[in-house]
Order: structure tokens, then sequence, then C-alpha cells
């Protein structure tokens, strides 16, 4: 319901922490060269995750997960 709420543009310190822990995945992504270039790819990745949830980008590929994941459960 979080993930959900923050792609359909809730604002806020929760919409906040998520947008934070992917511009952290993003950053760990593309790795790290050293401790200086932290918050440069922190910046960086926010503002991708921002773009990516502003676009809509982030609920298609949501969307996309939530249907391979049902195909492959009904295979099963």
């Amino acid at each position: 319901a979080v993930v959900r709420s923050v792609l359909d543009g809730e604002q806020g310190p929760v919409a906040e922490t998520v947008l934070l822990n992917a511009a952290a995945a993003l950053a760990a992504f593309d790795g790290i060269p050293n401790g200086d270039a932290v918050i440069s790819l922190l910046r960086d990745g926010y503002a991708r995750a921002q773009e990516a949830v502003r676009s809509g980008a982030a609920a298609r590929l949501l969307h996309q997960w939530v249907e391979t994941s049902s195909r492959l459960a009904a295979k099963d």
C-alpha cells in the first residue's frame, strides 16, 4: 500500500524515505568509486527516482512485475 500511494503522488516523509531508499539502490547498482562520491550519487539517484515516479515509469514497472508474477504463479 505504501509503494502504491507514493507512486500515486503522495508527498511527505514516507515518500521521501521511499525515494531515498531507491536512490541508495541506484547508487549501489551504479557503483560507488569512493566515499566522497556518495552524496553526489545519492542526489542523482534521488532525482532519477523522483522522475520515475513523476513520469509514471515506476508505476508501469510495478504493474509489469505484478502481471508477470501473477502469470508465473498461475503456471504452478
